[in-house]
């Protein structure tokens, strides 16, 4: 199978599968609870990795695409660093939650957008970032291909080696007597992108340490909502058990039993 085919597969299996445990919610909106964690502070944070990589790769005051950009997190802080920042989401509360930070900053180069990437008008900019978007991605083929057709210059991801929940795929494994299909990270997508014969160069942004938790609370419910636990007595117990029979404790704190970093990687691919 070729590596885009894969991907596409691990996105269709892994969504299948996910769907069969998630419990529907009328909420359309998935992140319309969680928007509060990623609005930029009010000052650029310098000390943020992938603020610096993207400042260090992106010629002053050009235009920039910031491809499922959220409340802009990162693109935010572009805007107040003179870029031109446009910011396109597939969600509702993300975009408007984007426009209050920007109007509240007053900045009047931010413009932003509620769609999808593949329903987007054709525009073209300088540059497209893309953060933590990728590992989803269905269609990978055109998905890049139409960001590369939207730039003058080049494109610029950010991702992790491996996807953002894949250390938890051992305790998904135990509590649902199943394999985790996991979503594919940026080692696939270097795999990808090479077999598409694109010009990119590959970069080490970070590494961090694997969350640890002060307490047994904190940790079942982070655990709860990101492999889809009915909050019922009975699976709550389930997976109480599952967590203190799999989880290490040291220095007075829960921590996953994998001896590895989670890194933060960069890929800029050449417009062609």
């Amino acid at each position: 199978m070729s590596f885009v085919k894969n991907w596409d597969q691990l996105v269709i299996d892994h969504h299948k599968q996910s769907e069969t445990k998630i419990i529907k919610k009328e909420q359309d909106d998935f992140w319309e609870d969680k928007v509060e964690g990623f609005i930029p502070q009010e000052l650029p944070d310098y000390n943020d990795p992938s603020l610096s990589f993207l400042l260090s790769n992106l010629p002053p005051k050009s235009s920039v695409l910031d491809l499922g950009g959220g409340a802009g997190r990162l693109s935010i802080p572009l805007a107040q660093n003179n870029y031109s920042v446009t910011i396109i989401d597939s969600s509702k509360a993300m975009i408007r939650a984007a426009d209050k930070h920007a109007n509240h900053l007053k900045l009047n180069n931010v413009k932003t957008f509620h769609s999808t990437w593949e329903e987007y008008k054709n525009e073209n900019f300088d540059h497209i970032i893309c953060a933590h978007v990728m590992y989803g991605v269905f269609n990978i083929k055109n998905f890049i291909l139409k960001m590369l057709s939207s730039v003058n210059s080049d494109v610029i991801i950010i991702m992790y080696d491996h996807s953002p929940q894949s250390h938890l795929a051992d305790i998904w494994e135990l509590y649902y007597s199943e394999k985790r299909i996991n979503l594919p990270g940026i080692t696939e997508l270097e795999n990808v992108i090479t077999e598409l014969s694109l010009k990119y160069k590959f970069y080490d942004i970070d590494e961090y340490n694997l969350p640890v938790f002060d307490d047994f609370d904190s940790l079942l419910n982070s655990v709860i909502s990101q492999i889809f636990i009915t909050p019922d007595k009975e699976s709550i117990e389930k997976l109480s058990n599952v967590l203190k029979n799999y989880m290490t404790i040291d220095k007075d704190q829960f921590v996953f039993p994998l001896n590895l970093k989670r890194k933060l990687k960069g890929i800029v691919i050449d417009k062609v």
